[in-house]
């Protein structure tokens, strides 16, 4: 489940829900910029921004916003020091954002059903919050959703009876096109916050075998910040995963054929029941040659066989070593699909780390 998914249970429920946002950070702290917590309730909550006494404080914040007579959006922010039992010593600044059924109004909470809409469509898209009540007034919303035009480079949903263009002059937003790098900004001393999403930019990854390896490493990829295409050519063992498969895009057929079809510059996971099958589908990924990580299952001696066996396709050595085999960290004890599928993930982490992935719905 994802933040998104958590906040349509509430609606659906006619529950009342706090966002609470990590917008801004410095120094050492225990979140990234654009954590959630979706909090409902003492019980009743969805995600973290870091755990401690910091995310206590935060939670009591939101449970007093459950108990206004109105919706609210408010900046704090969190010295991470002794005040809060924390070593960290930098601080963090949290948005927290109040939603409650009797308080809500289709227009304060139309901006959702477009994030839906466009998550969906794993389009990007910038939500605004607008933390300054006067201005919030003034535009007659607190909260829209900001996607690009192919008309004007401006459409803005969630907003009533206001000018698209007039509005982003106000705010500014032609400046956010395609330069926000981080998930949230605070822009004109904290009166309004963007948050991007940009599904254009998450690592595509693909999954080849479904078996019992694959099954327990989805899990783990559906929380990480990356677009999954998980291939195989059996529908029977994708029926054996009982996990969330909102996320993952299946794709139920022959397995080196289906390379072509992948995203470009695709990081490659090839964990099959056949060793012939994994070269198959190796020589194929190697001969399109768009991919930034190829990875197999297996052994040192199987990865040695594999180089000698592509060379000898014709396959040039710069393209050859860049194969790892095996991938994740080799364990001569603990061999099981849960400990393989961790440390097979621990590499993607690694790459996404290195390369400065964002963190998204």
């Amino acid at each position: 489940m994802s933040w998104l998914q958590f906040i349509n249970k509430q609606k659906s429920n006619n529950d009342d829900y706090v966002i609470i946002t990590v917008a801004e950070t410095k120094g050492s702290t225990p979140c990234n910029i654009g954590q959630k917590i979706i909090y409902s309730g003492d019980d009743n909550f969805y995600g973290s921004i870091g755990g401690g006494n910091f995310e206590f404080k935060a939670l009591m914040n939101a449970k007093k916003m459950l108990n206004l007579a109105s919706n609210h959006i408010e900046i704090v922010r969190y010295p991470l020091g002794a005040s809060l039992g924390q070593c960290c010593g930098g601080y963090v600044k949290v948005m927290f954002e109040s939603f409650l059924c009797r308080g809500k109004s289709n227009e304060e909470e139309s901006w959702i059903n477009y994030v839906n809409e466009m998550a969906e469509k794993s389009a990007d898209f910038v939500v605004v919050t607008v933390i300054d009540k006067s201005l919030a007034r003034k535009i007659n919303s607190s909260k829209f959703v900001y996607v690009q035009s192919d008309k004007d480079g401006i459409n803005l949903k969630g907003i009533n009876k206001v000018d698209a263009k007039e509005l982003a002059m106000k705010l500014n937003l032609t400046e956010i096109n395609d330069n926000l790098t981080e998930p949230v900004q605070l822009k004109e001393k904290d009166s309004v916050c963007y948050e991007s999403f940009s599904y254009s930019q998450q690592q595509a990854v693909a999954v080849f075998g479904a078996g019992h390896v694959s099954r327990a490493l989805m899990p783990i990829l559906t929380q990480l910040p990356i677009t999954i295409h998980w291939i195989d050519d059996r529908k029977s063992q994708f029926e054996l995963y009982d996990g969330d498969k909102s996320k993952i895009n299946i794709v139920c057929e022959e397995m080196s054929e289906s390379v072509l079809d992948l995203p470009k510059n695709i990081y490659c996971m090839i964990i099959t029941y056949s060793h012939q099958l994994d070269f198959e589908i190796c020589e194929q990924i190697m001969s399109r040659d768009s991919f930034c990580y190829l990875g197999v299952i297996g052994s040192k001696i199987k990865g040695d066989k594999f180089r000698e066996r592509l060379k000898n396709k014709g396959i040039s050595d710069k393209l050859v070593e860049k194969l790892m085999c095996p991938m994740g960290v080799k364990h001569k004890v603990i061999k099981s699909p849960v400990s393989i599928a961790i440390s097979i993930a621990t590499d993607l982490i690694n790459f996404l780390e290195n390369n400065k992935q964002i963190n998204l719905i």
